[in-house]
């Protein structure tokens, strides 16, 4: 499986990296004693589902490369879900595992003695809190501490301690990575650091520091660090402890989906149900008719064991049909009037049962959180997820779409954590129809106040965290109704891509121009001296500057230097490359000239598939134009657009749209994230191209965007404007209009009144008109 690293996880990544570099290499650096250098610390600040595993995998890949002895990482999470879920993808043949291809994956509990000796081979070993600790009493806790791991009788959280092979003199390098830090308590911080790490990597939006770590943030600090989320000019690291991942960018990666509704009920549980399972069923139609490649999921959050409308415990010894645990009443419900197959349904708590006096129906599916549950469990196709909060961090599907939640877990901060469950976008890209790219919740709650509490705080966390998704609430389920605008008419657009056939033989002699370094051994390696001072802790005394001999650091395949950088500025570029290539077999060190060269090497490559390719279009898979949500209240209608009106112009936009109107010809709106697109022959974050309005004039459709003037400085905007299919006819023709008054040789702005149009001469030469009024550029963009 081919993982594709995207551009702003790449950056992420690449400034952590260039960070540790930055401490490592710093003379100054503070020490805890001489044996431990205070390690580099580093806070991960990224919205749920922007890919925190990714960006931390790839770190220790580039950490591990500068590094002179493989190390050892120890991946923990206070939940052993998010470790097992983890562990399968990293392990061989999971989703992340080419990632960190040279290290190998283990559980600590199950680690061999060698697996931690072994200075010549990297591993990730995970675990969970409670396995190493020493409050704990689990199967896994005994293993880490109490059984004897290798031949002299030592612990494997000794060997950790160690982590020295025989006869070496040094001992492995320690990464700790903490997978939702937030939950780290004093004490396992305390034990952390008993192992003396290199580097503690932390996934978290919070700078919570507990125990020792706050003592070792305070001596970074006094070394100037700073805990000021900066984003880093590549090649400048600063000495910042965190690193943010705005929120833009996974949304129009399309990892997260685009917007949440949420809806508030003061009725009983079965009124809320049956509008979300209406839903469920429409939003499984579009699916399946778009061939979204899913089936849409709804989790169902309750208590467990306390009936919801009186709070008295439920009995256990009752029989089934007289129970009154949430999880009951829901499958009950779901199975005897909804119709749906007790197969399709899990059950996820501690509920309790009395198996002998009153067991449960054979069909009931329940996981009461065992080690071994969560993955059979996940093992299952369960479309319906009853749970309280002991599956809430560890499950994680992308096909959730639909949450009920009940008025007894009702509260703000539990809806809160529970759209991080839910805001994941399936397939990684955002569909035509907004039902597939919406996160719906179904609250219930004891009144309408309560619920405009609810969404008033949930509006501004999402707002100050994500403010790129859009949030909508209804208290009246017709209002809901309301909003969703089915098109008048059934329009296409032919479907773009990129042709590179043209890129290919480029790309070979690229390739075969490479110098080959198979048996190079001095090319590949990297210079060997480090320069460090040494202060004492607690001492007035000037730091010792020492100068060092250097082993040389771990070597990396070249495939994956030159893989990674090409996906870092153009990821459609590195599919193209022939990878079994021996040249990229050769191994070598991260700072040697040989990685130079592999890199430029890389560059090159990508500007070769660029400049090669061209944007054509096909009929056989159109673009169909689909329903959009809009708010009533502010809906601003037209008579020749597909749909009754738009509710989310901006003045620009609503000005350009009623004088489009005007011209009589159908046209839409386009909606960002999951509208009519056309891929950016260009390197940077914008991987699509979103033109704002789209107009059917006969056989061609003349796509007209106010924003997009910055791409015509680009080769890119160019080929924007010349898309032809293989026998060179247009059918889709791109116009840019920018306000004010502009020449075509150079591009520049020469003064600011009207509107200037842009289109391709019929020598392939960008040229634009000027016109005094927005009808008049709109006139012209219809001239075909």
């Amino acid at each position: 499986m081919t993982f594709e690293l995207l551009p702003f996880q790449a950056r992420a990544s690449d400034q952590i990296a260039a960070r540790y570099v930055e401490l490592v290499g710093d003379a100054r650096r503070p020490t805890e004693h001489r044996g431990w250098d205070v390690p580099f610390y580093q806070a991960l600040s990224s919205v749920t589902g922007s890919g925190k595993t990714v960006i931390l995998a790839d770190t220790l890949s580039q950490i591990r490369a500068g590094m002179t002895l493989e190390p050892i990482v120890l991946w923990i999470s206070k939940n052993k879900a998010v470790v097992d879920q983890t562990f399968a993808n990293f392990d061989t043949g999971g989703k992340y595992a080419q990632l960190i291809e040279d290290f190998t994956t283990a559980s600590l509990s199950t680690a061999t003695w060698w697996q931690i000796l072994d200075d010549t081979q990297a591993v990730v070993l995970f675990a969970t809190a409670g396995t190493f600790n020493r409050s704990q009493t689990s199967r896994d806790f005994l293993r880490v501490h109490q059984a004897a791991s290798d031949e002299n009788g030592r612990s494997t959280w000794k060997l950790l301690l160690e982590r020295k092979a025989p006869n070496a003199n040094e001992r492995r390098p320690l990464i700790v990575v903490y997978d939702e830090a937030h939950n780290l308590s004093d004490q396992q911080t305390d034990l952390l650091f008993e192992l003396e790490p290199q580097a503690i990597l932390a996934a978290s939006a919070t700078m919570r520091t507990p125990g020792k770590l706050g003592q070792v943030i305070d001596r970074l600090r006094h070394a100037g660090w700073s805990d000021r989320a900066v984003t880093d000019i590549p090649g400048q690291p600063t000495k910042c402890l965190v690193t943010s991942v705005m929120t833009k960018e996974p949304v129009d990666a399309g990892l997260i989906k685009r917007q949440i509704v949420l809806g508030g009920y003061t009725t009983e549980m079965e009124t809320s149900i049956d509008d979300m399972i209406d839903e469920f069923e429409r939003t499984d139609g579009i699916a399946h008719d778009l061939g979204a490649g899913f089936r849409p999921k709804a989790i169902y959050v309750c208590r467990t064991n306390v009936a919801q409308e009186d709070g008295l415990t439920d009995n256990p010894h009752s029989p089934f049909v007289e129970r009154k645990a949430p999880p009951i009443l829901i499958w009950r419900y779901l199975t005897e009037r909804k119709g749906i197959s007790p197969a399709e349904i899990a059950i996820y708590g501690d509920l309790k049962v009395d198996h002998k006096g009153h067991p449960l129906p054979e069909d009931f599916k329940l996981f009461s959180g065992g080690e071994d549950d969560f993955a059979t469990f996940s093992a299952g196709s369960y479309r319906h997820i009853i749970f309280n909060q002991a599956l809430q961090e560890g499950w994680d599907d992308p096909a959730c779409g639909f949450a009920y939640i009940d008025k007894s877990m009702a509260s703000p901060t539990q809806v809160e954590q529970v759209i991080g469950r839910v805001l994941r976008q399936p397939g990684a890209r955002h569909y035509p129809d907004p039902s597939l790219n919406t996160a719906n919740f179904y609250i219930r709650t004891g009144s309408k106040q309560d619920f405009q509490k609810i969404l008033d705080t949930v509006k501004r966390r999402i707002a100050g965290e994500t403010p790129d998704v859009m949030i909508e609430g209804y208290s009246d389920p017709r209002d809901r109704s309301r909003s969703r605008l089915d098109p008048r008419e059934r329009r296409t657009v032919p479907e773009i891509h990129i042709d590179s056939d043209a890129a290919v033989v480029p790309l070979i002699e690229t390739i075969a121009r490479m110098h080959d370094y198979s048996g190079d051994a001095v090319n590949t390696l990297g210079p060997g001296e480090l320069t460090r001072a040494l202060q004492q802790v607690g001492v007035n005394t000037a730091a010792t500057i020492e100068t060092i001999r250097k082993d040389h650091s771990n070597r990396v395949v070249a495939r994956w230097l030159v893989r990674r950088h090409m996906q870092s500025l153009y990821p459609e570029a590195a599919k193209t490359v022939d990878w079994s290539n021996p040249k990229f077999e050769v191994r070598i060190e991260v700072t040697s000239i040989a990685a130079g060269a592999f890199r430029e090497a890389a560059e090159q490559m990508v500007d070769v598939y660029l400049t090669n390719s061209e944007l054509t279009f096909e009929d056989a898979n159109p673009y169909v134009v689909s329903s959009i949500l809009a708010k009533p209240d502010s809906l601003e209608r037209f008579d020749n657009a597909l749909h009754d009106g738009y509710s989310d112009l901006n003045p620009g936009e609503l000005e350009v749209a009623r004088a489009i109107d005007a011209t009589g010809h159908t046209w839409a709106r386009n909606p960002v994230n999951g509208g009519f697109s056309i891929p950016l022959l260009d390197k940077g974050d914008s991987r699509r191209f979103y033109p704002d309005f789209l107009v059917w004039m006969g056989d061609k459709i003349v796509a007209i965007d106010p924003k997009g003037g910055h791409l015509l400085q680009s080769e890119a905007g160019r080929k924007l404007l010349a898309i032809r299919d293989e026998r060179g006819r247009q059918r889709v023709l791109v116009r840019f209009v920018t306000q004010g008054k502009w020449t075509h040789e150079p591009i520049r702005k020469t003064a600011g009144d009207g509107f200037s149009v842009w289109r391709l001469n019929t020598s392939g030469q960008v040229r634009c008109t000027h016109h005094r009024t927005v009808d008049e550029a709109v006139k012209k963009c219809s001239e075909i």
